[in-house]
């Protein structure tokens, strides 16, 4: 059977790959500020937020959902003044925190993106600068440790995603890391560190941290995706506007073309077709 469905795959794996998302709407919400109290990190398209020009890429057709996109997939960003049930949770694929103070943020708030999360089987997107902004994932059991150096290398998907490699990544302001024992022990993989080998991005995909519980990413500097100290562009993207991107990309879900490289090994071939019958006859979907 796994050799009648190769051949009949085979022809048209490919193509299929880089469409398995087309016609699908993700949508990413995050705090106003009025969530944040603050006018500079907050989720919106409006100056002066730090993450305007973010939040806008998501509304654009160059790189989400045309005949011309990178990723074939519709995003949409929205704000919300209050984390709280049911209307956000019911329409969100994503909560983003963007450098949401613990002062700010209440403690049903956090109960709530973590039940989002883990009961309703979405993301999280969390930007924890320091232990004074990550009250989401300590809630989790991944805190963020203070301090951290300003080069960040990282390889693999969705860092190297479809928007292509951006090398190192420079960050910014407060920079903190992740305790990397801890993300490794709830199932998280680390997709990039500073000069010191601490985790600064950590990624777990669907049922890693729990079963059922959704995909989830720490990025423990917010300005590595801001426009605050002028890090990351997006018309055209430089590298930390590759960055952001592949990180929404890599929540999607969504490898582009590279859907076909199964095994990940940067070479498509037969033991590709390979990789996707053996997860499809294991009941992957």
């Amino acid at each position: 059977m796994k050799h009648a469905l190769r051949a009949a795959l085979f022809g048209g794996a490919i193509w299929c790959a880089g469409h398995a998302d087309a016609g699908d709407t993700y949508t990413v919400f995050g705090p106003s500020a009025a969530a944040t109290g603050d006018n500079y990190y907050n989720w919106s398209s409006v100056a002066p937020s730090y993450l305007a020009a973010l939040y806008s890429t998501l509304h654009s057709t160059n790189y989400f959902a045309n005949a011309y996109a990178t990723v074939d997939a519709k995003t949409r960003a929205y704000s919300f003044d209050y984390l709280g049930c049911c209307d956000t949770i019911q329409r969100a694929d994503c909560i983003i925190s963007p450098w949401w103070s613990d002062a700010d943020i209440t403690g049903y708030e956090a109960f709530v993106a973590a039940y989002h999360f883990l009961s309703n089987g979405k993301d999280l997107l969390l930007f924890n600068d320091d232990s004074s902004h990550d009250y989401i994932a300590q809630y989790l059991g991944i805190p963020t440790l203070d301090g951290g150096g300003a080069s960040w290398t990282g390889t693999g998907f969705p860092i190297q995603g479809p928007f292509g490699n951006p090398g190192t990544v420079a960050a910014a302001g407060n920079i903190g890391h992740l305790d990397n024992l801890s993300v490794q022990a709830s199932g998280g993989q680390i997709l990039a560190t500073n000069a010191s080998g601490q985790a600064t991005v950590a990624f777990w995909d669907h049922n890693d941290y729990a079963p059922g519980a959704g995909r989830m990413l720490i990025v423990t500097d917010v300005d590595t995706v801001s426009t605050a100290f002028g890090l990351a562009s997006y018309s055209p993207p430089n590298a930390n506007g590759r960055f952001a991107l592949n990180l929404i990309a890599g929540m999607i879900g969504a490898e582009g073309c590279n859907k076909a490289d199964c095994d990940k090994n940067g070479i498509l071939n037969f033991d590709d077709i390979d990789c996707f019958v053996d997860g499809f006859l294991s009941g992957c979907p």
